[in-house]
């Protein structure tokens, strides 16, 4: 989603400040907090403070004061920052030049050329900088300008608000912790630069486009039904023909935003739309979030096909709601569209807000985002302890989550109405491809997502879901380690403190677009990391590997039991024999205790213990040779309670010969769901049965000799998510009074839990002898 991009960086790769180093000097890992010199931590204060060359250079000499190895610990974002603060320009620069996330800190660069004396304000340096600017700038063809373009688009507001959460954070503390210090230092650094910058490239940025492009910035199209849709045309000058168009959709309202990427597409050589969800911008309709936005965007589409500058063909593409919309539109089967590339899609059911029937608080605010005016209310995102504090509240309070908003004190009425479906009903199925949808899918469908994005279900979902129902789909998926961001966009060298192979950094999702719609529209060559229907990065490996489909994958592998045999740590045995006779593991949890929380995700992905031992940790026998794990875990649990429901929840790991645990996969499911997410079956108290695992998430990584999985099965009851109470009556209204005796669990052996996992080949077998090699030209249709 363009409008977080701000948050996303920031958020993951300086306030967490996962990959650091430890100091040398021990002394050196707390400092001095120079936040305890500011009077408030309002955002006037704080914007007063990044605009004073003093507090820069007071932030300058804590920079110099971290050590050579904790400096080169850091991950590239926090390591750019501190060079810059440290005013080290030539070691900047050298690193910029080798680090895949060049043109991402691209900003860093037009700093570090033209550096500003410490501490003063240097009219001279900037007037060479500007010149700089004009002069390369004007040099770049259409393609480098737009990538420099999206390199620069970051919202100054958006960072300052940001960065009145980290000053917020710490200004209380006395010392600062090593990732701490690093934090405030970094974050502050990028604004100094983001100021300085800025303003000037864009304006410089925007000249050059305009020269370029043929800019259309709101043009309303009316529906058959009288809708009112905005819309963003771009074209290149001086091109006459028709051309296809490229299309995104979508409910984040930004005209800036809408302008960079419809002039991608026209730099492409397409016809670059950026249409907006009814109510926003120029439309006078009421602002509807998910309901109408696949009729909508399939009547733009039969638009778009009569207009003259068309030559009748569309492709779609986006991510995460533009990842839906594109699903959603197929649904009603537009002529003109000739292929989709979701990326990191969403859907209301199986991501947020609700995740295998599980409602999420995550994304709380969100209604508040994309409906409190025309545009986007970022207000609602600016202060992340005020949400923090929202979902602590209602989980200690243990209050039904119907009443989040009363604790929130403002009305959500799109959060209650959401609620109000816990089901795959037929509010979902309206807006959604449902059953035979799917089976008139008969385009193209390239799907890109990470193994650690939060809407890698949705976008496997609706994979599943078409091949299921349309045995000859032509669906490709690419996926690899990255998260909703970074499967948007290009990775970042980490996720959390865990370093992506060099294959890894390949992908550039939105030139993957458009490689795909060439090879779709015109045959040329696919893009090169597809070369079959699943293609992923094997962790570890570096390498891509590739299978015929999903099913494929995933039938590979051991079958493993749980045992109650002790292991050496403690843990119970994961076998791949199954027990002589039918043994259990008993868990005792009570529900209505929130000192305690259980199945977070941990954070960060590379822990030196095992943060959630409260569960029942199982741990597979050591790998004698390398095994490829690659796929998505399957089976059902054996399992019986004293109550009528439960939210189940695990947390596989690898554990490494060195005793290291890498977190590989997060999963929840309702119980009373697993089998039909359309309809709740409840438990009968007592009795023994089966739990199907359903929409588990893939991953894929070498294990090394010596390495075992862990899988810490357990009970989801945490912040993140609603608490489910086992009344059997409805969880959005269960309250802590319903709680009763403690939840007794039983998981038995007869458990059976399919792993993917096969011995490591470099040059695996093929899984098929006619894997998919076939073009999907536009021809073919």
């Amino acid at each position: 989603m363009p409008f977080i991009r701000i948050w996303i960086i920031a958020f993951v790769l300086s306030l967490l400040s996962p990959h650091v180093g430890a100091a040398d000097d021990p002394q050196q890992t707390a400092f001095a907090n120079p936040l305890q010199s500011l009077t408030s931590d309002s955002r006037d204060a704080v914007v007063q403070q990044l605009n004073d060359p003093a507090w820069y250079a007071r932030l300058s000499e804590l920079a110099r004061q971290l050590s050579p190895d904790q400096l080169a610990a850091q991950n590239a974002f926090n390591k750019t920052a501190l060079l810059a603060a440290r005013g080290e320009h030539q070691a900047l620069l050298a690193l910029l030049d080798k680090t895949p996330q060049d043109k991402q800190f691209y900003f860093y660069r037009l700093d570090a050329l033209f550096p500003l004396p410490q501490g003063q304000q240097a009219p001279s340096a900037d007037k060479h900088l500007h010149a700089y600017m004009d002069k390369t700038f004007g040099a770049l063809d259409d393609e480098q300008l737009v990538k420099i373009s999206q390199a620069l688009n970051w919202s100054i507001p958006m960072a300052e608000d940001y960065t009145t959460n980290i000053y917020k954070e710490y200004r209380g503390k006395q010392q600062l912790a090593l990732d701490e210090a690093i934090s405030l230092i970094a974050n502050t650094e990028l604004m100094r630069v983001l100021y300085r910058v800025l303003p000037a490239a864009n304006q410089r940025l925007n000249q050059q486009l305009q020269q370029r492009f043929d800019i259309q910035p709101e043009v309303i199209i009316t529906t058959a039904q009288g809708v009112e849709l905005a819309a963003t045309i771009v074209r290149k000058k001086g091109v006459a023909k028709p051309l296809p168009t490229a299309l995104q959709f979508t409910i984040y309202a930004d005209e800036s935003s809408h302008i960079k990427t419809a002039i991608h597409a026209a730099a492409h050589g397409y016809v670059g739309i950026v249409a907006n969800s009814r109510g926003k911008r120029g439309s006078r309709n009421q602002i509807t979030p998910w309901e109408h936005d696949g009729e909508d965007a399939a009547q733009v589409i039969d638009w778009i096909a009569r207009q003259a500058f068309s030559d009748g063909r569309v492709v779609m593409y986006g991510g995460s709601y533009n990842g839906f919309t594109q699903w959603a539109a197929t649904k009603f089967h537009p002529k003109a569209l000739k292929t989709i590339v979701p990326y990191a899609a969403a859907s209301p059911i199986t991501g947020l807000p609700i995740e295998n029937n599980i409602v999420l608080t995550a994304n709380y605010q969100w209604a508040f985002h994309v409906t409190n005016n025309k545009t986007m209310d970022n207000s609602v995102y600016a202060d992340w302890q005020k949400a923090k504090k929202l979902r602590q509240d209602l989980f200690e309070s243990g209050r039904p989550i119907v009443d989040i908003d009363k604790i929130d004190g403002q009305p959500n009425p799109w959060f209650q109405k959401w609620l109000q479906h816990p089901d795959y009903d037929d509010y979902y199925q309206a807006m959604l491809p449902y059953r035979n949808d799917y089976a008139k899918i008969d385009i193209p469908v390239l799907s890109i997502t990470g193994y650690f994005d939060g809407g890698q279900i949705s976008a496997l979902d609706f994979i599943k879901r078409h091949v299921a129902n349309n045995p000859q789909a032509r669906n490709y998926l690419l996926i690899g380690p990255y998260d909703h961001h970074t499967a948007q966009y290009v990775p970042s060298q980490y996720y959390s403190n865990y370093e992506l192979d060099p294959a890894a950094m390949d992908k550039d999702t939105e030139e993957i677009a458009f490689a795909w719609f060439d090879h779709v529209l015109y045959d040329k060559p696919m893009p090169t990391l597809i070369k079959d229907r699943v293609n992923y990065q094997l962790m570890g490996s570096n390498s891509w590997q590739h299978a015929p489909s999903l099913n494929a994958l995933n039938s590979q592998g051991q079958n493993f039991y749980l045992t109650g045999q002790a292991t050496k740590e403690g843990y119970y045995l994961l076998s791949p024999n199954q027990p002589k006779s039918l043994e259990k593991i008993s868990m005792r949890v009570d529900m209505a205790d929130r000192s305690e929380q259980r199945n977070r995700s941990p954070w960060p992905m590379i822990q030196s213990e095992l943060l959630d031992e409260k569960g029942a940790v199982f741990v597979t026998p050591p790998f004698d040779k390398p095994m490829r794990l690659a796929g998505m875990l399957s089976g059902y649990f054996s399992l019986a309670i004293n109550k009528r429901d439960l939210d189940i929840g695990y947390n596989l790991y690898e554990l490494t010969k060195d005793g290291q645990y890498i977190h590989l996969v997060h999963y929840i499911s309702r119980a009373s769901y697993a089998a039909d997410m359309n309809k709740r079956t409840l438990l009968e108290p007592g009795n023994k049965t089966r739990i199907p695992m359903t929409n588990t998430r893939m991953t894929a990584k070498l294990l090394a000799p010596g390495s075992r999985l862990v899988m810490v099965l357990n009970v989801n009851k945490n912040e993140i998510a609603q608490v489910n109470l086992g009344t059997g009556n409805p969880v959005n209204t269960e309250r802590l009074a319903d709680a009763g005796e403690p939840l007794a669990l039983d998981w038995f052996s007869d458990s059976l839990i399919h792993i993917p996992l096969t011995e490591w080949q470099a040059t695996p077998p093929q899984l098929s002898a006619t894997g998919p090699k076939d073009a999907v030209k536009e021809s073919a249709q």
